[in-house]
C-alpha cells in the first residue's frame, strides 16, 4: 500500500505542476501567458518555427501531466513529460547554472526526474489504469521511450543546426 501511495502522491505533485506549465503558456491559468509569446520564446532560443515548438511544449505538459495526474496510459504522460523537460533543460536551463532563480536547471531536473521514475515504476494501483485493467506491454512501453529518446535527440540536433540570431 505505501508504495502504491507513493505512487499517487509522486504522479499528482509531478502532474499538477507540469500541466500548471503547461496550461499557463495559454494562458489558461496565472496571468499574463499566451502561446505567441510563448512562441517567441521558443524563436528567441533557436527553435524554429518557434508556434509550433510552443505548441509542441504546450500539449507535452498539459496533456503529459494529465496522463501523469490520472495514472492513465503506463508510461506514456510520464515519458512525454521527461522528454519535453530534458530538452528544454538542455537549452534553456544549463547555461544559466544550477539555481532557479537565474533560470537555472535546479526545478526541471526533479521534476523530470520524478517523471521518468513514475515511468518506470508503473503508476500503481491507485491508478486509472488500474481500474481500467489497463496494461501496457512492455515492448510498447520500450519503443515508446526509444521513439522519445529519438524526438529528444531530433529536436537537439535541429536546435543546434538552427540558425543564432546575430548579437546586436
Amino acid at each position: 500500500m505505501s508504495v502504491d501511495l507513493g505512487l499517487l502522491v509522486l504522479r499528482v505533485a509531478v502532474g499538477v505542476v507540469i500541466m500548471g506549465h503547461g496550461l499557463l503558456k495559454v494562458g489558461w491559468v496565472g496571468t499574463g501567458g499566451s502561446i505567441s509569446g510563448v512562441a517567441g520564446w521558443f524563436n528567441g532560443l533557436g527553435f524554429r518555427p518557434g508556434l509550433f515548438w510552443a505548441w509542441v511544449s504546450t500539449l507535452a505538459e498539459a496533456g503529459g501531466g494529465l496522463l501523469t495526474i490520472l495514472g492513465l496510459g503506463g508510461p506514456i504522460g510520464p515519458n512525454v513529460v521527461a522528454a519535453d523537460l530534458v530538452v528544454v533543460t538542455i537549452v534553456a536551463h544549463v547555461p544559466k547554472g544550477f539555481w532557479a532563480q537565474v533560470g537555472g536547471w535546479e526545478f526541471p531536473v526533479p521534476v523530470a526526474a520524478g517523471a521518468f521514475a513514475i515511468a518506470l515504476i508503473g503508476n500503481g494501483r491507485w491508478s486509472l489504469d488500474a481500474v481500467l485493467g489497463v496494461s501496457v506491454p512492455d515492448q510498447l512501453a520500450i519503443a515508446w521511450a526509444a521513439l522519445l529518446a529519438v524526438g529528444v535527440a531530433l529536436a537537439l540536433i535541429l536546435h543546434a543546426a538552427a540558425p543564432k540570431p546575430k548579437p546586436a
